[in-house]
């Protein structure tokens, strides 16, 4: 790739999210080509068909927030997108869109000095940009992400490295002594240990050997072709990985879904991979009932929200399909320490406020992203007395404010639901006193209200009394994000006895098998029917826009899930607000925003 090079722009404002950038439907095309078409068809339908090879993007802030599917950047470079200069973009995409094979650069100046077909020019050595008459600095681009554009992407990089023979680290995990040394944050300690470093920094870029992988259905077709591209006949440690079907399953799309359903057997039979778990439910909800997420370990995976692990103590953040055969057949990771946010919650919760309410709350306060390439390390009296299934809700929408990864301190509660007795290095992990923080938010527990996050951005907080009135056509209460037992059983109280609304579709999609069972057992499942629920089969459906209850222009939808983006739960003028199991519960019953009763 030349360092010095113009193109056509295309400018876009701030907070472009992944399914703005393809949509969730188009997702599963194995077909990149014809995938490619459905670029921006919600924002810019022409873009497709009109797109130059060499063309480049202009945005602003947190460019590519949302989903770590690896589609959104891969339809990008599959039109010939050769660079995107923002303001800030979203971590996940950020790696992703190298590992595709696009340049990407910050400037804080250029898109409010631009229009969409002016010509800009990019000086790589200079570190500048300029268009019309005017030159800007950018952000320097590190050499081993360069040398992956210049190889044209992750893939040919990855090729030569396995030619080489340079793919294997010798890594050496710390003992516990040189672990004890204080002023550590969690997430400073989980990857020090990991790497066999005896001081790690913000900033600094180590080399770690993940403890666990998860790939789920959405992918299992791109990496299968991704690994077979880079020629990996074998992978570093197949007990280490995990395949879920869940987002196509049951299918929705008769051959796209069935071509990822037999992608996931193959990506099994070929590389001797042992843990499948095939319709038991939402990958997140599975990597902890099967117990394969630890405290103080690393797990990686093919999906933004695997921050959900952080609920147990382990660092976990979710990568794309191209990083993740790379990351299969090297078994190593790279890693840039995250500076942390420290989130003190001290206090008792109002009687209807969930901790789906404080997590939304945290959100609106930092803004999409602000918490980007940082930890969240959650503590406080409210955060001690939380179930384990709360802390997963908090942990599983940290990405939604940009976050590398949420933390937890793991303990009793942690050693009961995984099944464990806590080691010297897992009582270990928590912030030590002297622990350097980039910043410390302290909350009351008592001054928490519900709150709702409104269409059709995750960070646009409102309180529910404020929005009460608002007429609502469906109530969706599942996901990864809260359609686990406690949640199941949350909405049962609200609406036992009563009924849902005249008009108003109210659907339960339990998050697993297993969750399904127990709330059948309790006699979750008959009050939440006799109240007029619809009941699903487990799996990430309507959460991902892709069975069971999708919605037209118009519509409203009260939901659980973790994302409320343009054509997440249907078309694109479908309203999303996302809620409390409580709320959610409340307004089925209302056929309207209400406060939760």
């Amino acid at each position: 790739m030349e360092k010095k090079f113009s193109g056509k722009i295309w400018k876009f404002g701030n907070d472009i999210d992944t399914d703005t950038i393809i949509p969730g439907k188009r997702g599963t095309i194995p077909d990149r080509n014809e995938m490619k078409k459905y670029a921006f068809e919600l924002l810019k339908p022409e873009f497709g068909s009109t797109v130059q090879p060499g063309d480049i993007l202009v945005a602003g802030t947190n460019f590519g927030c949302g989903s770590s599917r690896e589609q959104a950047a891969t339809v990008l470079s599959y039109n010939g997108v050769r660079c995107i200069i923002a303001k800030s973009f979203a971590r996940i995409f950020f790696r992703n869109a190298f590992n595709s094979g696009i340049l990407l650069l910050t400037c804080d100046q250029i898109q409010d000095v631009c229009e969409g077909g002016d010509i800009v020019t990019v000086d790589v050595d200079a570190q500048t940009v300029s268009v019309n008459g005017k030159t800007f600095k950018v952000g320097a681009v590190p050499e081993n992400l360069y040398n992956i554009v210049a190889n044209g992407g992750l893939i040919e990089d990855t090729k030569k490295r396995l030619a080489a023979g340079n793919v294997k680290m010798d890594i050496k995990p710390l003992s516990m002594e040189q672990c004890r040394k204080k002023g550590y944050t969690m997430v400073e300690k989980i990857l020090k240990k990991n790497a066999g470093k005896e001081h790690v920094a913000p900033g600094d870029i180590v080399i770690t050997k993940p403890d666990m992988f998860m790939i789920h259905d959405i992918y299992t077709t791109y990496l299968l072709e991704t690994m077979k591209d880079i020629g990996a006949d074998k992978i570093d440690d197949p007990d280490k990985v995990t395949i879920v079907w869940d987002h196509c399953m049951p299918t929705a799309v008769a051959k796209n879904d069935y071509d990822h359903y037999e992608a996931g057997l193959e990506l099994a039979k070929t590389y001797g991979i042992k843990k499948l778990h095939i319709g038991e439910g939402i990958c997140h909800t599975i990597m902890h009932e099967a117990k394969y997420a630890k405290p103080g370990e690393i797990a990686t995976a093919t999906d933004s929200h695997t921050t959900t692990y952080g609920c147990v103590g382990a660092f976990s953040s979710g990568i794309g399909y191209t990083e993740m055969a790379s990351i299969l057949g090297t078994g190593t990771m790279w890693i840039k320490v995250p500076e942390t946010i420290k989130v003190v919650v001290d206090g008792e919760l109002p009687e209807n406020v969930m901790s789906k309410d404080i997590i939304l709350r945290l959100i609106g306060d930092l803004g999409a992203d602000g918490a980007t390439y940082r930890a969240l390390e959650f503590t406080g009296s409210t955060v001690k007395n939380m179930t384990v299934a709360s802390r997963m809700t908090m942990a599983n929408m940290a990405i939604e404010a940009g976050a590398k990864c949420a933390l937890f301190t793991p303990d009793e509660k942690t050693a009961e639901y995984c099944d464990i007795t806590l080691n010297d290095y897992q009582k270990s992990l928590f912030g030590d006193p002297d622990a350097a923080y980039c910043r410390v938010m302290e909350y009351n527990a008592e001054d928490f209200v519900p709150v709702m996050a409104c269409p059709s951005q995750v960070d646009k907080i409102r309180n529910v009394s404020e929005l009460e009135g608002t007429e609502i056509d469906q109530v969706f209460i599942g996901s990864c994000t809260n359609g686990r037992l406690e949640d199941l059983a949350a909405a049962a109280e609200v609406l036992k006895g009563r009924q849902v609304a005249k008009f108003v579709k109210l659907i339960v999609t339990p998050a697993s098998r297993k969750i399904y069972r127990q709330a059948d057992e309790m006699g979750i499942l008959d009050t939440l029917a006799e109240a007029g629920a619809i009941i699903t089969h487990p799996g990430c459906g309507l959460c991902c826009g892709r069975t069971g209850g999708i919605l037209t222009d118009g519509e409203r939808v009260v939901a659980t899930n973790n994302r409320n983006f343009l054509g997440r739960m249907g078309t694109s003028k479908v309203q999303i607000y996302l809620a409390s199991p409580k709320t959610a519960a409340s307004c089925a019953i209302a056929g309207k925003i209400v406060s939760p009763q």
